[in-house]
């Protein structure tokens, strides 16, 4: 009898600890505290070496992406960035890859592991609020030529929606 008493205290214990993962999990956080209308020039270090700021990337859409090497999901929409560059590249889109790793190191390892073709710079507090703070990643910001955010996406990137914003932009 009382093994059955533990059986059943056990399994009420382990009801409640589920029903609190599955509301942590899904509550309704926003994603953004704030998001501008358009991005702030900032400068951020390049993985590869230099500086940059995204005043060189005005005058043509730009795909901006949050990333890690730590994340699961940024790792899982790599082939989809790909597929998106070897796409629109020549047709004028820039992508600029922020590195949320921390340090330059670690992100230089992730992009050469991947073998990622475009710029990857690393995070800092002014690109972030140029970004509106984010607080998930990845996150994905469609910015047009003059500077306005045209698409943001909180999550992995959905190929078919990113690739319409996309071409309204390059086409």
């Amino acid at each position: 009898m009382r093994n059955k008493s533990f059986k059943i205290a056990g399994f009420i214990v382990l009801a409640a600890l589920l029903l609190v993962a599955y509301k942590a999990i899904t509550a309704n956080v926003e994603p953004f505290r704030e998001i501008p209308s358009r991005i702030a020039n900032f400068s951020a270090i390049e993985i590869d070496g230099g500086r940059t700021t995204f005043d060189e990337h005005k005058g043509k859409a730009t795909l901006v992406v949050l990333s890690a090497s730590w994340c699961p999901a940024c790792i899982a929409e790599l082939n989809t960035l790909k597929n998106l560059h070897k796409e629109f590249s020549a047709k004028g889109l820039s992508i600029l890859m922020v590195s949320e790793d921390d340090n330059v190191k670690i992100a230089s390892r992730f992009k050469k592991k991947y073998a990622m073709p475009w710029t990857m710079v690393h995070w800092n507090y002014d690109l972030m609020n140029a970004l509106g703070n984010p607080r998930v990643i990845p996150v994905s910001y469609l910015v047009d030529s003059d500077g306005k955010f045209d698409y943001i996406e909180a999550g992995i990137i959905d190929e078919n929606r990113m690739r319409r914003a996309i071409k309204a932009l390059v086409d």
